[in-house]
């Protein structure tokens, strides 16, 4: 059963200024198991395989977080909205468009702080309906949008690598792909599209003395993780979604139809017409001599003129010709 992405926002509020993220990407990567990870209990459903359609598009989960940084630091509010697989359960490997459309309707006029875009790292490829899906994205929600993503590859405690690669490489490989597709081939388009690798599996991390959960290379996941979505989330305006945003390919360039069809009208009239009139005027000219040369042979064999048709006559005529 293939993959499937799937996609989230997470909202935070602290002090009085509100902040709000979400998440992105194919069911089964792991994001529901994310936003448990980030909550610290089981407030989302995990499912191990994904045999149906999300029965809910977005799901928000909110949690108080308490300080103890100091007096200038207040507590804060974390809100995950979690979203449907973006992959169509019904027609197969293809985009559902029309969960992407109710996900934009259900976030429209709020701010989004951070976009986490969830995906496996044991993956070896980013293939079509990956590529399909990050397009799908950026038409509806604009490409401002990965702006304020975050990469989160889950299944990240691999316990072994591809032949002739090491963790590292490996790993740097996965993201290199995706940020390449993501960015696609406008040069001008770099957005920062910091990654973190995660793993939600408590049973098969190792642990620090501290008790926190280690990927391979000994790395704290979960903290990289907050300091990735604080980063971005503090570092640029929040993201805005309106439906003016979302590209509609039939309609992009609809503006342009009335120039595209009066450009059309002058390149007829002033240079396809005079061409066809002249060819006509050198077509009449070569039928008039053929029927004076004609007049005076028959003429000198004294035989009556040559009875020249008509228009409507030689039009029947050639169709008569072209039949048979």
């Amino acid at each position: 059963m293939p993959e499937s992405w799937h996609a989230g926002f997470i909202s935070s509020l602290c002090g009085s200024r509100l902040k709000r993220q979400q998440l992105s990407g194919k069911s089964g990567v792991g994001k529901s198991s994310l936003v448990n990870s980030l909550l610290g209990e089981a407030a989302a459903r995990v499912q191990t395989f994904k045999l149906q359609a999300d029965a809910e598009m977005v799901t928000p989960f909110v949690k108080e977080v308490g300080s103890s940084s100091g007096p200038d630091v207040e507590g804060f509010r974390i809100k995950l909205i979690d979203t449907c697989g973006l992959e169509d359960p019904d027609a197969g490997d293809t985009v559902h468009y029309a969960a992407l459309r109710k996900i934009a309707s259900a976030i429209q006029g709020q701010t989004i702080d951070c976009l986490l875009f969830v995906d496996r790292l044991d993956l070896y490829r980013v293939d079509a309906l990956d590529k399909s899906i990050i397009q799908a994205i950026t038409d509806t929600f604009g490409r401002g949008i990965w702006k304020k993503a975050v990469l989160a590859l889950t299944h990240s405690n691999l316990a072994q690598t591809p032949p002739s690669t090491d963790y590292d490489s490996f790993a740097d490989r996965r993201v290199a792909a995706l940020r390449r597709t993501i960015r696609g081939r406008n040069p001008l388009f770099k957005p920062s599209l910091p990654a973190v690798l995660c793993e939600n599996n408590a049973d098969i991390c190792q642990r620090d003395k501290d008790g926190k959960r280690l990927l391979p290379d000994g790395s704290q996941w979960l903290v990289s993780l907050v300091n990735a979505i604080t980063d971005i989330a503090l570092g640029q305006r929040p993201y805005r979604f309106r439906p003016g945003m979302t590209r509609r390919p039939n309609q992009q360039f609809k503006w342009l139809m009335p120039f595209v069809l009066a450009s059309q009208y002058m390149f007829f009239k002033n240079v396809l017409q005079p061409i066809l009139q002249q060819d006509r005027k050198r077509q009449d000219e070569a039928d008039d001599y053929i029927w004076r040369v004609k007049a005076r042979q028959r003429r000198e064999l004294g035989i009556g003129p040559a009875l020249r048709p008509s228009k409507a006559n030689a039009w029947r005529l050639e169709q008569i010709y072209e039949d048979d």
